[in-house]
């Protein structure tokens, strides 16, 4: 009736996976006690259990740990709202200077705008970074 306290190992381990922000340690060690339970399960000795567990525990959180990390990464790096303006062209619509602020057209908003060189109504700009309500552009 060991494999019992194992499945009991394991559900713990998944719900203190799911309550904390631990990016897959505890899932690998419920893989592990997964592995033990098995084993107890048909009836092999408490030792095989315990190397089991912590051979499959270390082997997940060597192997398994760092592909769902990167995956996770992957997905986390879409930029939203405003952030998504930075890097994209926009175009001149007022007369920009570097002590006077102007205004651009990107993404179809008109934005307010201030560079540290000269740039005339109609050229094309690259959003360099936002602060606040204004944009600031390189060529």
């Amino acid at each position: 009736m060991l494999w019992v306290s194992w499945i009991v190992c394991v559900f713990v381990l998944i719900i203190l996976e799911i309550s904390t922000t631990s990016m897959f340690f505890f899932t690998c060690f419920a893989i592990g006690s997964l592995a033990a339970a098995v084993l107890a399960f048909f009836g092999a000795p408490n030792i095989a259990q315990y190397l089991v567990c912590a051979t499959v525990s270390v082997l997940s959180l060597l192997i398994i740990r760092p592909i769902f990390q990167k995956v996770m990464k992957k997905s986390s790096d879409v930029r939203t709202n405003v952030d998504s303006l930075i890097g994209r062209e926009a175009v001149v619509t007022q007369e920009i200077a570097p002590f006077k602020d102007g205004f651009v057209k990107v993404g179809g908003e008109v934005w307010l705008a201030q560079s540290d060189t000269i740039f005339n109504e109609g050229d094309i700009v690259k959003v360099e970074s936002i602060s606040g309500t204004k944009v600031k552009v390189t060529k």
